[in-house]
Formats: C-alpha cells, structure tokens, sequence
C-alpha cells in the first residue's frame, strides 16, 4: 500500500509509475467508479479556491504525483514521493497493458481528430487496442448522454478524459457516478503530446525537473497558466 502525504491539503500517492499501474489496473476489478487526478502545482492551487474540486480529490482513489513541484513540495515537508508520474506516461503505461489484456479503452477529449491520432500511433507502439469508443470534447447534452451510454454499453474499463483541470475532474464525478468497476483519469493535454500535437521536452529537462520550462517555450501564451509555480512555492513555504 502507498503512503499517501498531504500538499497544501490535497492528497498526493507516494507511489511508481509500474505501482500506479498496478492500481489502476486492480481498481478495474473492484465495483464502483474510480477517479484518478494528475496533480501538479496549478491543480493544487485551483483546489486550494475551488471546494468542488478540492472535494473531488479528496476522495480520489488515486492522485498521482505528475508536476515537479509537487515533488519539490514533498521533499520540503521531508517527505520522499519516489519519481513523477505524468498524465502523459501513464495513459502511455496504460495503453500498452491494454494492448496485451484487450481491456476496454475509452478515449473523450481534445480537438476534433485527436484522440483518433494519439490511438494510431499508440497502436502502432504496441499492436492493436480494444478502443470502445472515442469522441472529442466538443459535445451537447445529448451527445453526453450517448457518450455516457457508450461508456457503460461497452463495458470500457478505463476512460481516458481529457477536458482540462477541473473540468475533466467535475465530469469524471458528476457524470460517470453509476459505472462499476470503471477507472476514470483525467489526462489533461495528453492526448495532444501522444499525437505529436506538442512534442515532450528532452528527457534530460524531464529528469531534472525542467518540462514545465519547456512547455513554456513552446506555449507562450501558457505564461498565466505558468503563474501558479512560483505562488504555489511560496504558499508551500510560508505554510511548512
């Protein structure tokens, strides 16, 4: 069983990449929806001003440690989370257990095409998947009902939902309550990077720490989005 530590009081795991996927995996046998988050320092912060969010995680089956400052933040605590483990890496670890078990995927989110993509090249890294279904994030009620309708009439045992931070975590709640033995993870801009869309950093700036750097130098315009670093940091300072 993991440790599991509080940041800012949002619970993180202290867990693996191979552990994380072990749980996910294990929660697909076990009744009930399971919501898992990938925590960074901004999911943090929005917890910290937003309740329902804050709720949400709170009862999360599992909260991963994807942003360098939650790391950061844990070993200030002196606590030790043992390596990050991206919404992009694992939905990646994910795929290729999917691809050996023939487990139900469902993938909902991002620009129209681009789920259809990240799938392909994922097919193409690790031979074919059981794909129950795929939409973009673009839908009205009733596409949601028939999105909904489709999850739970496949049998999907793992939904990936990439609507952006708290979207994505209010939709998995709200909306996918009722489904049994469902995991449920929101995967951000994940979709995106497994396309090609936005390519990863080098792994020698993953390493050390510096993704969020090279985010930035791809996406400007991310510079507000960015902001919530250095407040996150000198919350967790001013709190320790």
């Amino acid at each position: 069983m993991s440790k599991r530590i509080s940041v800012l009081s949002v619970p993180i795991d202290c867990i693996t990449m191979d552990e994380a996927v072990s749980k996910i995996i294990e929660l697909t046998k076990q009744p009930g929806l399971h919501l898992v988050a990938t925590a960074n320092a901004e999911m943090v912060m929005l917890a910290n001003q937003d309740p329902v969010l804050h709720g949400i995680l709170n009862s999360a089956s599992l909260v991963v440690p994807d942003g360098a400052g939650i790391l950061w933040a844990a070993e200030r605590m002196g606590e030790r989370v043992p390596e990050r483990v991206t919404g992009v890496d694992v939905t990646k670890e994910l795929f290729k257990v999917a691809a050996d078990t023939q487990i139900p995927v469902y993938c909902l989110g991002a620009a129209p095409g681009v789920a259809e993509q990240a799938v392909s090249n994922l097919q193409e890294m690790f031979g074919p998947i059981n794909i129950a279904g795929i939409h973009d994030g673009f839908f009205d009620e009733a596409e949601e009902h028939r999105i909904i309708k489709n999850i739970e009439d496949t049998g999907a045992k793992l939904v990936f939902v990439a609507l952006g931070v708290p979207k994505q975590e209010q939709w998995i709640s709200e909306k996918l309550s009722s489904l049994q033995g469902v995991v449920a993870i929101g995967i951000g801009g994940s979709f995106d990077v497994l396309a090609g869309n936005i390519p990863r950093a080098p792994q020698w700036m993953q390493k050390n720490r510096l993704e969020w750097l090279y985010r930035l130098y791809l996406e400007p315009k991310r510079i507000g989005r960015m902001l919530a670093i250095p407040k996150f940091m000198w919350t967790v300072i001013k709190n320790k």
